[in-house]
């Protein structure tokens, strides 16, 4: 049987959980270690889902094993508006990729949760299906039982979705109800409207909700993974409930990191057979073991999945020799495929002041609307930092009246999916949000991400510890298709912020001053004056991933293309699985918090078929 710590426990003591490592023990004894049923690597957006539905149990023990902090402590994972205050804090992995070719050699900053919810915790709160497409694709291509039709199941499980007057066009049988998970439609800044009208005008339609088996393309507010009252519904606090907490069956540790898979290699079986794992809590720390009687979960995200499955020795047989790691099993797809939204940019316009929230960073009005999400639940602070999206294919022959000559690849998984998603927040975000914009000026942010890229990327180790963080080789726009297709989305962007009734509360007169030059290319007057060169260079310069990394461990049919089957299951190795987003076999088109979910519901039953088998 598995240990608990306490009724409501979340612990960071590895000695009430684990084994401690003896060099001389033998990976082939693991009676004498700590046992549970069912070991989850990764307390993130999927692993929490998972420790919930496989304790439902009680005759299943279950370990999770979280690197990070719990999130019950943790203020600003509480209101949706914090979450910028969370980016480059013990929450967050903070990764930086290696330096980019194809961006004058810039390393581009990719925040990951390193928290009890992972990057629920701490991300913008948008709770978004994609396209239906993008799951009939995967289907298509040998991810039998991932069709929209078979997922959608679990998107309505897991939701608890609260309607509201604000959107009285959404169609509630399209939404579940009794999902742990709570979402709802939250107030917009008055810009938001405004931006929504102006997309009409530009020919981009209204659709009143994103999340329908009708696809996602059009304009439409983002439904939030908010609940009732402001608050942010991670995957922690809609799963890990005090309820589920006191099971006796489920153990949660934080602060500890598997330092890899502990494997059964014996000649009298056919495959290697994952039987454990091994972690610590510091690089000198001591090791701890647990065994695991039925399966191993990797539930550690796009960059962390293939560093553990790497240092565990499954992976490309060549690099782990050099490396000097054990080839417990050849994969070479392990850490390749990796795939992110590329984005324009923070494109910055100033605007009148009454249609933007740039006043929250002042003192007294920021203490006002805290004060008002603490008693009365209200206010700006309840709701999303990103509040809208428009998506929409760009050939579109009404959106590219200009470039009819250049030819743009279509990545698309099909005519109803988009290539290009705008989207814009009420405040300016200068560097990321690290840097604040000049007190006189007051506007919004707009950017355009290239749904569907080309460029592909790939992680892979810098040492054999865990401790070190894995390379992580982004490639952007190393294909030259994905520039075209967002040097083109940027200026529909441009002719967007000229688009009544949008371009009549922007203030486009330059001011003077490098301070202000933050606001290029958003304070041109003719936009139609800016040179593709410039703005190529404006890109690469300013460009900035939509944090939506996935596929390093994706699925599919071949173990030399792909790491995981069907079922989860990583080839050719038994009792491992693969459950977070690097199992994506490709980018979906748009935000896949909600897909993670959505997949985490379903293994958990893939988890217990096979137990009940």
């Amino acid at each position: 049987m598995g240990i608990t710590l306490s009724k409501n426990a979340i612990g960071s003591d590895p000695s009430l959980v684990g084994t401690r490592s003896d060099p001389n023990d033998s990976y082939r004894a693991p009676s004498q270690w700590k046992t549970y049923d069912y070991v989850i690597v990764g307390g993130g957006t999927a692993g929490c889902v998972l420790a919930s539905r496989l304790s439902e149990n009680p005759n299943a023990t279950v370990l999770l094993v979280e690197a990070g902090q719990s999130h019950k402590r943790t203020f600003f994972t509480k209101f949706p508006m914090g979450f910028a205050k969370l980016l480059k804090t013990k929450a967050d992995w903070e990764y930086y990729s290696a330096p980019q070719e194809n961006l004058n050699n810039r390393q581009v900053y990719m925040p990951r949760g390193k928290i009890l919810g992972g990057t629920s915790s701490l991300n913008a709160c948008i709770y978004h299906r994609c396209s239906p497409q993008d799951f009939n694709s995967w289907a298509a291509n040998g991810a039998e039982g991932w069709s929209y039709d078979e997922l959608h199941p679990y998107f309505m499980k897991s939701e608890g979705y609260a309607a509201s007057a604000s959107k009285p066009d959404v169609k509630l049988k399209d939404h579940g109800f009794n999902g742990p998970w709570k979402t709802s439609e939250p107030d917009f800044a008055p810009l938001h409207h405004v931006i929504m009208e102006a997309c009409a005008v530009l020919g981009i339609p209204w659709s009143p909700d994103l999340n329908t088996p009708n696809g996602t393309l059009g304009a439409s507010s983002f439904t939030a993974f908010i609940d009732t009252k402001g608050r942010r519904t991670s995957s922690a606090t809609a799963y890990l409930t005090p309820d589920v907490l006191s099971r006796r069956n489920l153990t949660i540790i934080v602060k500890s990191r598997v330092d890899k898979i502990l494997f059964d290699t014996n000649t009298a079986i056919s495959r290697p057979r994952a039987i454990g794992v091994e972690f610590s809590q510091a690089c000198n720390s001591p090791r701890y073991r647990v065994h695991a009687r039925k399966e191993i979960i990797i539930c550690a995200g796009a960059f962390n999945t293939p560093q553990v499955l790497l240092l565990s020795g499954i992976g490309p047989a060549a690099d782990l020799e050099e490396m000097g790691i054990e080839v417990i099993k050849d994969l070479p797809a392990v850490g390749q495929n990796l795939f992110d939204h590329q984005s324009c940019g923070a494109l910055c316009v100033r605007t009148k002041a009454a249609f933007s929230w740039d006043y929250l960073a002042k003192p007294l009005p920021g203490v006002f609307a805290l004060v008002q999400w603490l008693l009365k639940h209200k206010g700006p602070l309840t709701s999303l930092p990103c509040q809208g999206g428009a998506f929409f294919r760009s050939d579109n022959p009404s959106y590219n009246e200009g470039d009819q000559d250049i030819q743009i690849a279509d990545l698309t998984s099909g005519p109803k999916s988009p290539d290009i998603e705008f989207m814009w927040f009420p405040v300016l975000v200068v560097n990321n949000g690290f840097s604040a914009a000049p007190a006189n000026v007051q506007g919004m942010t707009i950017s355009a991400l290239a749904l569907n890229p080309e460029s592909v990327g790939r992680v892979f180790l810098k040492t054999t510890s865990v401790w070190d963080k894995p390379i992580i080789h982004s490639n952007f726009f190393s294909s030259e298709n994905d520039m075209k297709l967002i040097i083109r989305a940027t200026r529909l962007l441009l002719k967007l912020i000229k688009t009544e009734p949008l371009a009549s509360i922007v203030e486009s007169t330059p001011l003077p001053g490098k301070s202000y030059d933050f606001l290029w290319p958003g304070d041109v007057s003719d936009p139609d004056e800016i040179t593709d060169e410039q703005l190529r260079e404006w890109i690469c310069k300013n460009t900035s991933p939509a944090y939506h990394p996935t596929s390093s461990a994706r699925m599919g049919i071949s173990e030399k293309s792909s790491v995981i089957d069907s079922k989860l299951c990583v080839h050719g190795v038994d009792r491992l699985r693969v459950v977070d987003a690097s199992a994506f076999p490709t980018q979906v088109s748009g935000h896949p918090c909600a897909v993670v979910i959505a997949m985490a519901e379903k293994a958990a039953d893939l988890i217990k078929a096979a137990a009940e088998a």
